[in-house]
């Protein structure tokens, strides 16, 4: 064993199978995906009936403030019987999030490519091992909207940031802030929690360099502006506050505050078994690299990062339990939490990693030390993915031809609604349910909202669903 972790050759294939064990199944998947019958109908056929526009402004002033996801929603095209569209986007979402993350690597490390996929693939495979919900991730088009993309969008983000520092010519910078600016006004517009990330990372940024460098960062301040006006129409719009008052408890500091920060504390206890397999792999990797190799970024107070993770991160939590009012945090939510703790744990750790060895002289651990953690990590592997709750589900979906057969069932149920020369159709419950795709189906309650969207949708007078017997 001992020669063998010597020799690197085996590393970037091992990290390339284990990618690809990973992310297979969700593109396989994705083909089988269909729209949920939870909202998707629902914008589709308004976007149909009543316009983008008249339908994007009635959510904004009725239900929810988020000015770009409600455009999102109704733009879908499965207002013209696109739903081609739910295969191909769970695929977009995997790869941009890939991209914008090898992106951001090579904003913080100066490595090679082989090297900056190996750490974009470790992200990636522990943020979709512990992801809360795959359905509600990758395959559920209206959530998508509100919670990958603009984490995705977020990741890119940073990435334009440092080309604003980066940039040679005053041109060049501006353009890019400019481009930031539009970022800023589009993540805002997707989702409330974006509110609290992007002015927390922005005001710290900001106050670092008044700390540390003595100055006042005017593009900072600019950015920071923007994400105020910005955060003000999605805060302060009719919808949200109609949202706001559905629940006694929304709107209420007490609750919402202690609940977030207990919240985040009890997953980080059920994230944290996997998480110590990738820092053990981290460390090691951290501890073959050269000074030079790490970039400016890295090199804060490791205190100064550590605080704004702690206090951040929970903090993205908030506007749920503040504005909703209810102790039940949908799994949507935690998705995009876990993203960014996860993220802000291995920024960190690097950072203290590098402040221990150049200021202290010190490493994390000694080779021998780091050489039986190592085994230990990679004996750890294997029964990782024996035990994962996703995993497992997205192989049993596909083995059994559970989703297969889903997509068989959706395609003939569309085909017989359409073919039916009744207003009122009696549909067959489904019989095969994927875990990894399904969110919601129509009810037996003719009146449910769910009902009365698709069957607007198929030009019916009402949909039923035969209860099981």
């Amino acid at each position: 064993m001992s020669d063998f972790l010597s020799k690197r050759f085996w590393i970037l294939p091992a990290w390339v199978l284990l990618l690809l064990i990973t992310v297979v199944p969700i593109i396989a998947l994705s083909f089988y995906n269909h729209p949920s019958a939870a909202d998707d109908f629902c914008f589709a056929y308004m976007a149909r009936d009543y316009g983008i526009w008249w339908s994007t402004k009635f959510y904004y002033e009725q239900w929810s403030g988020r000015y770009l996801a409600n455009v999102l929603f109704h733009v879908t095209p499965l207002f013209a019987n696109g739903f081609w569209y739910f295969k191909v986007l769970p695929i977009v979402y995997l790869l941009t999030t890939f991209w914008s993350l090898y992106a951001l690597v090579g904003v913080l490390f100066r490595v090679s490519p082989a090297h900056k996929f190996m750490i974009t693939a470790a992200l990636v495979i522990a943020y979709v091992l512990q992801m809360a919900s795959l359905a509600e991730g990758f395959y559920w088009a209206t959530v998508s909207y509100t919670y990958i993309l603009p984490q995705i969008l977020t990741t890119f983000l940073l990435v334009i940031l440092s080309k604003v520092y980066e940039s040679r010519s005053s041109t060049a910078a501006n353009a890019w802030l400019v481009l930031a600016a539009v970022f800023i006004v589009g993540i805002v517009g997707l989702c409330e929690m974006f509110v609290i990330l992007l002015g927390g990372l922005l005001g710290s940024f900001l106050l670092y360099q008044l700390l540390f460098n003595r100055k006042l960062d005017l593009r900072l301040v600019f950015l920071l502006g923007i994400t105020l006006v910005s955060s003000y129409f999605i805060l302060q719009s009719p919808g949200s506050k109609v949202r706001q008052h559905a629940n006694p408890l929304g709107g209420n500091l007490v609750f919402s505050l202690p609940m977030s920060f207990r919240t985040t504390a009890e997953l980080a206890l059920h994230w944290m078994p996997l998480l110590l397999i990738f820092v053990v792999f981290w460390l090691v990797w951290l501890a073959h690299r050269e000074d030079r190799a790490f970039r400016s970024y890295l090199r804060i107070r490791p205190w100064a990062g550590w605080l704004v993770w702690a206090g951040l991160t929970p903090l993205l939590f908030f506007p749920y339990f503040y504005g909703v009012g209810m102790d039940e945090v949908p799994v949507r939510i935690t998705n995009t939490v876990y993203y960014f703790y996860l993220t802000g744990l291995f920024y960190n750790l690097t950072v203290s990693v590098l402040w221990l060895r150049e200021t202290k002289g010190l490493e994390v651990a000694q080779p021998a030390i780091l050489k039986a953690l190592l085994v230990l990590a990679l004996l750890a592997v294997p029964v990782a993915y024996a035990f994962n709750k996703n995993f497992r589900m997205m192989t049993r979906d596909l083995t059994t031809g559970t989703a297969a057969q889903y997509d068989r069932e959706l395609t003939e149920r569309y085909a017989y609604i359409r073919q039916s020369k009744q207003d009122t159709v009696t549909i067959a419950p489904l019989q095969h349910v994927p875990a990894s795709l399904f969110t919601e189906d129509i009810k037996d309650n003719t009146t449910h909202l769910w009902n009365k969207c698709e069957s607007q949708f198929f030009g019916k007078k009402a949909l039923i669903l035969q209860t099981k017997e």
